[in-house]
């Protein structure tokens, strides 16, 4: 048994195996296929089994049935299947979690990868930050805060809003951090036809009942309080003022949308 763990939700397009390239992987896997192929990456795979069904829910379902094994690791990282990284890099990415004693937190996306949110972009000359924020394409969690936080992963089917909702579950000292010194590339455009033909199934509508079962939270991506914020960068800049770290992180979201806009994105040149 390894001392870190990954559990992802793969399909056929899925990039997972490069995950295992580059290096000696410190970390066991954890796949789960929702294609139609038998034992498809069984071979690549330290656990292995085959569902239908949302990241999510399926999650909640595998951390549920799996909790006295998963438990014993000490950190788990839970990525889409359309993140570009090497071995070296997660095992890099592992090594930030318990060096700097991280709750949760998330590699940099490169600035060539299509993104939502552009503070997590990747900062130059910047080992991490801490920040308000991470969201749900590529969450770390230490194994202590996996027990505090896994019961959410069943409450937002699209996972939709849980990256707002558990900063607000975690200690106000909660360290919680993207990693530059580690970036992923996030290989394709977000959205789908799914909820384009299925409008009730809009993610959205996880966002306002996440909301309404969290009442006494405001989780509200609009909400000033829930802006994105960089608390400290390096381990020279820190900022206990919540306006000055509300600032620089609106800095980095705007100069890091503008320097992302210049690139080619990930496989358009090619057509993929």
């Amino acid at each position: 048994m390894k001392p870190f763990l990954i559990i992802a939700r793969v399909g056929d397009r899925s990039l997972h195996s490069h995950w295992l390239k580059g290096g000696a992987p410190l970390f066991d896997i954890f796949l789960s296929y929702f294609g139609d192929e038998t034992d498809k990456y069984r071979e690549q795979a330290t656990y292995y089994e085959q569902a239908k069904g949302g990241k999510w829910p399926e999650i909640a379902r595998i951390v549920g049935e799996n909790w006295a094994q998963i438990s014993q690791y000490q950190a788990v990282w839970f990525p889409d299947d359309d993140l570009l990284i090497n071995a070296n890099d997660i095992n890099r990415m592992f090594s930030f979690i318990l060096a700097f004693d991280l709750s949760l937190a998330q590699p940099a996306l490169t600035m060539n990868s299509y993104f939502s949110h552009s503070g997590l972009l990747q900062q130059k000359n910047t080992l991490l930050r801490l920040t308000n924020f991470v969201e749900v394409m590529a969450p770390v969690f230490s194994c202590q805060t996996l027990a505090k936080l896994k019961h959410t992963f069943i409450q937002s089917p699209s996972g939709w809003g849980l990256d707002n909702l558990w900063p607000n579950l975690l200690e106000p000292d909660a360290r919680i951090a993207v990693i530059d010194a580690v970036a992923v590339v996030h290989t394709r455009p977000l959205g789908g036809e799914l909820y384009k033909r299925n409008p009730e199934l809009h993610p959205e509508n996880d966002v306002l009942k996440l909301a309404e079962l969290y009442l006494q939270l405001d989780i509200n991506r609009r909400s000033f309080k829930n802006k994105f914020r960089v608390f400290a960068q390096l381990r020279y800049y820190f900022s206990k003022s919540s306006l000055t770290a509300f600032v620089k992180g609106k800095q980095q979201r705007i100069f890091s949308k503008k320097r992302s806009g210049k690139l080619t994105k990930y496989g358009a040149a090619d057509g993929n």
